[in-house]
């Protein structure tokens, strides 16, 4: 799991300085802190380093951290703090350089002690091989019937392995090599004769096939949509050859004669086969007839929804009233009780039909059933009220000349004697780029981090709890003006794609000061005086529940809003020290604490009005802003070498507002100490530390 560390943790409002008072009003109580001269262009910043920020980090601070550019992460925390400071000070790399003295920046940066091997082997500037018409003469073993690409009978998996033996003999194991190639998705028919379709013979095999079986199936195209088709051979039964990405409907259309092979699989019980595009190949067309469908109505339905087994795909048609909600579109059937069809994987030429409220007859594949409360019969359509529509493929041998091809990638790793596709690993393919709105091939700038995740959700739909996996892309680096071949692991969990499982990102803060950027936690924050207003509601909302939690629960509060003991009745103002998130400031008046103290307590007997004033000015120095502190910034942490202040300006109300300003060091993890304050003199505070 990807962790978060957060050095610094400031709202977007924290550096808003010491506005109701003049520069210096208030320093001559506070000994030894200086208020800093605030220029013009000072500023607080957050910044989050792009890929391409990485690769500059690494040229700035030469060889030994070439592996900061190549990774994009820093090895250590101790390595970040070292070198950002050169990068956030560079004129021409840097975006924000020309801020002045006293401006922070919360850089935002990824830490990995250890990174997987494979993603350091991928990203280490892997070979780019683009195959040549050499290459393609070789695979078809002619110098005159060929085409300068692959094809259904002259597939890349047969070849490619052995093109890249004869390229790199000397390649030592787990070696990477990203190959580039074209390949057509229809034969080439050479000597001008076109139109025949090969002997083939359909097989009598999907009816007997189980999950985990090893499927070779030759049979006929019965049903498409955008992640696959339904093949149907002599036994009559029906399979869902599935496609996690990529399919391309025009390469087949109902009637094609197909090859296609892969294990046995099943998802909400329906059984399928996972393709791609290299796992099939078309060796004819021919029409297709289809047999009476299973009639479905409410009864029939709730009788599939109830079964239980692994099925092949089953040949329905039903009477039912869509009903679209969001992006889903659902098929209600009159008598079915919690069960409904839903459209699987629909092509554009019938989502067009499916508009809500209307009534439809529905003919096509039962795929599987899915949901728990209500159970949805997922229907992979091949007509609606009668009218059938697919894409139509182009004849499936062709002259070579008429042949078109499409430029395909693929990762292969050396294993053995040979080269395999690794496991778990997708490849950015052309028309992907072309989806996230790219045109030239690969990504740039901070892309990758935004369209890969929502990439790996469309291409691996059915993605279990912590399933990883790599992916593989083209990356223009505007730096070196390179473009390289670069990986990234994702891990899913609860529903989202995370990049970088093995990282953890942290966030610094960078202070300029002397013209130069040092790293430094400290925090500075003020709190607005306006009622119900962040971030002084979060702060003093978290000074009252310190109050509830640590002096009126041990004083018998059941809660907040009881209005017993220290807390106001609308749980949002505290008398114990004075804070209120209603009013935005702390008050310390005598009267106000007199009046609201619980009854019997004997805490301000015997104490002037100036002594009870003293007295909540150090409950709420010591403990409880201190307690909030601790909180809401449980991630702070002292720094071997530099003392790590947090700076609270905030309004005290004493029948005037005034501002004032508490100074904190972090004495360990989540623990603050008083320093000193405006608020007092430092003989009132000798005994507050």
């Amino acid at each position: 799991m990807k962790s978060y560390k957060f050095k610094s943790v400031l709202l977007a409002s924290a550096l808003l300085g010491l506005t109701a008072c003049s520069e210096n009003s208030w320093n001559d109580r506070l000994d030894g802190f200086e208020v800093p001269p605030v220029a013009a262009g000072t500023s607080m910043v957050t910044y989050e380093l792009t890929s391409d920020d990485y690769k500059t980090i690494a040229s700035l601070a030469g060889n030994e951290y070439a592996s900061v550019g190549t990774n994009g992460c820093f090895s250590s925390e101790e390595e970040a703090r070292e070198l950002i400071p050169a990068f956030i000070s560079s004129q021409d790399k840097f975006p924000y350089f020309n801020l002045n003295d006293g401006s922070s920046l919360k850089i935002s940066y990824k830490i990995a002690d250890k990174l997987p091997e494979s993603i350091v082997a991928l990203n280490s500037g892997i070979d780019q091989l683009r195959l040549t018409e050499t290459d393609y003469r070789e695979a078809w073993g002619s110098d005159d019937n060929y085409i300068a690409a692959f094809a259904p009978v002259c597939p890349a998996s047969d070849h490619i392995p052995a093109i890249l033996s004869a390229k790199y003999p000397s390649a030592g194991e787990g070696e990477y090599v990203y190959v580039a190639y074209q390949e057509a998705q229809i034969n080439p028919v050479f000597g001008g004769v076109s139109g025949e379709t090969p002997s083939w013979e359909m097989t009598d095999v999907v009816s007997k096939l189980a999950e985990g079986d090893q499927a070779d199936i030759r049979g006929a195209v019965t049903g498409i949509c955008t992640r696959g088709f339904v093949v149907t051979d002599a036994s009559g039964a029906s399979l869902l050859c599935y496609q996690a990405s990529g399919f391309d409907m025009n390469s087949v259309a109902i009637g094609a004669n197909v090859n296609v092979g892969g294990e046995v699989s099943s998802y909400n019980n329906g059984l399928q086969i996972a393709i791609t595009s290299d796992s099939y190949s078309v060796v004819g067309e021919a029409s297709y007839s289809y047999p009476s469908p299973i009639k479905i109505d409410g009864a029939k339905a709730n009788e599939i929804a109830a079964r239980s087994g692994k099925y092949t795909a089953e040949y329905i048609s039903f009477e039912a009233t869509v009903k679209n909600s969001g992006n889903y579109t659902n098929l209600i059937i009159e008598g079915a009780d919690n069960v409904q069809g839903s459209a699987y994987q629909a092509p554009d030429y019938f989502t067009s039909m499916l508009n809500d409220g209307e009534k439809h007859v529905f003919t096509g594949y039962l795929i599987s059933v899915s949901g728990s409360s209500t159970k949805y019969l997922n229907i992979l359509f091949t007509a609606i009220d009668n009218v059938a529509k697919s894409p139509r493929m182009k004849l499936r041998r062709a002259p070579a000349a008429e042949v078109v091809s499409e430029a395909k990638a693929a990762v292969y790793q050396k294993s053995g004697n040979t080269w395999k596709r690794p496991a778990k690993t997708l490849v950015l393919q052309n028309a992907d780029y072309v989806a996230m709105g790219e045109t030239y091939g690969n990504l740039s700038g901070s892309k990758d981090d935004t369209v890969l995740p929502i990439f790996l959700k469309q291409a691996l739909p059915y993605a279990a709890e912590e399933d990883m996996e790599t992916v593989v892309y083209l990356y223009y680096n505007s730096t070196d003006k390179v473009t390289a071949v670069k990986a990234r692991q994702y891990l899913f969990n609860e529903g989202e794609w995370t990049a970088d499982p093995y990282t953890t990102v942290c966030v610094d803060q960078f202070v300029r000061s002397d013209n130069e950027w040092v790293y430094n936690p400290s925090v500075v924050l003020t709190l607005p005086y306006e009622r119900n207003t962040d971030p002084s509601y979060t702060y003093y909302m978290a000074c009252v529940e310190w109050v509830y939690e640590n002096i009126c629960v041990p004083m018998g509060d059941t809660s907040l809003t009881s209005g017993k003991y220290f807390i106001d009745y609308r749980g949002n103002a505290e008398f114990y020290s004075g804070a209120s998130a209603y009013y935005g400031n702390v008050d310390v008046r005598a009267a106000t604490a007199l009046n609201n103290m619980p009854e019997g307590y004997k805490g301000y007997e015997g104490l002037t009005d100036d002594e009870i004033v003293l007295l909540l000015k150090k409950r709420f120095s010591t403990e409880v802003l201190k307690g909030a502190l601790s909180k809401l910034h449980a991630d702070a942490e002292p720094i071997s070498g530099m003392d790590v202040t947090y700076t609270i300006n905030f309004t005290a109300y004493t029948g005037a507002a005034t501002v004032e300003t508490i100074v904190y060091k972090v004495v360990g993890k989540g623990e603050f100490e008083y320093v000193e304050s405006t608020w007092v003199t430092p003989e009132e505070s000798a005994d507050w530390k």
